[in-house]
C-alpha cells in the first residue's frame, strides 16, 4: 500500500471487547483493594458511558 491508497476505515471497539476490558480492569483494582469508579462498573455492564474528565 502506498500513501496514496485510501486505506479502510477502522471501527471502534465493539461493546464485547470494552466490557470484557472494563471487567479486567475491575479485577485488577479488586485485587489491590484500590476503589473502583461506577463508570468503569457501567462500562464492564455493557452500559454506554462516557469516562468523566480527569480530575488534578
Amino acid at each position: 500500500m502506498t500513501t496514496t491508497e485510501r486505506r479502510p476505515v477502522r471501527r471502534g471497539r465493539s461493546m464485547k471487547v470494552r466490557a470484557a476490558a472494563a471487567e479486567a480492569s475491575i479485577k485488577l483494582l479488586e485485587y489491590d483493594k484500590d476503589p473502583v469508579p461506577q463508570w468503569l462498573r457501567d462500562v464492564a455492564a455493557g452500559k454506554p458511558t462516557t469516562v468523566p474528565p480527569e480530575q488534578s
